[in-house]
């Protein structure tokens, strides 16, 4: 019987800092993405992102993979500013969800228009476990 409650307490403090150590990977990895739209490092971006990812942006506009780096990397938001708050994630074995808050500088490029989007914006997130890190497979931005 003690060997039994050994062994279920051995695989609580596990599965404890798995779950650590993928909270730690998502605040990293939510971080990056903050830097990654300033310096607008499509590398970074098109990699850390799903096939498969969508966007949805506070103007109802919702944006595919390849949307995505468009508009963080070739103008539509010319961020000069990002930075990651308030951050809270929930595994779920290979999946996750979180949010952040991102406060930013910047503008964009709005129906034609260049307009100061400099704000903060809710990011709800979903991600996915592919071997060992993780990769972001949903963003739903809205403005706070």
């Amino acid at each position: 019987m003690l060997a039994l409650f050994v062994a279920f307490s051995l695989s609580e403090i596990h599965v404890a800092v798995s779950k650590t150590g993928d909270e730690d990977q998502l605040k990293s990895l939510v971080d990056s993405f903050a830097i990654a739209i300033v310096k607008k490092d499509k590398a970074w971006i098109a990699s850390n992102l799903s096939e498969t990812c969508k966007m949805y942006e506070p103007s109802g506009n919702t944006l595919d993979r390849a949307g995505i780096v468009y508009t963080f990397t070739e103008g539509i938001y010319d961020i000069s500013r990002s930075a990651a708050l308030n951050k809270a994630f929930k595994v779920d074995g290979a999946v996750a969800g979180g949010s952040a808050d991102f406060d930013v500088e910047g503008v964009g490029n709005i129906n034609g228009n260049r307009v100061d989007i400099a704000g903060s914006y809710r990011f709800n997130l979903k991600f996915s476990k592919v071997d060992t890190s993780w990769k972001i497979v949903e963003i739903i931005i809205d403005q706070r």
